[in-house]
């Protein structure tokens, strides 16, 4: 038996993420917003369903902003 995954909810994911990230949508903002969550999903399903081999995946190096050793800036 496979499980259905319940329909992306763009404003429920709005309303709770908003808060944990410091921002404030005004509503003028709130349906673009929206808008590029909703492609923002769509474009993640796409890369979900790409198949991908375990031991193809690399560790990215780390970034770390400022200078680097000799002084320069990163």
């Amino acid at each position: 038996m496979s499980e259905t995954k319940p329909a992306f909810d763009a404003a429920r994911h709005l309303d709770a993420m908003a808060p944990v990230l410091g921002l404030t949508i005004t509503e003028e903002q709130r349906p673009g917003v929206l808008q590029f969550l909703g492609v923002a999903h769509l474009m993640s399903e796409i890369l979900r369903a790409a198949p991908l081999d375990d031991a193809s995946f690399e560790l990215a190096p780390v970034f770390r902003p400022g200078r680097t050793s000799d002084g320069d800036p990163a």
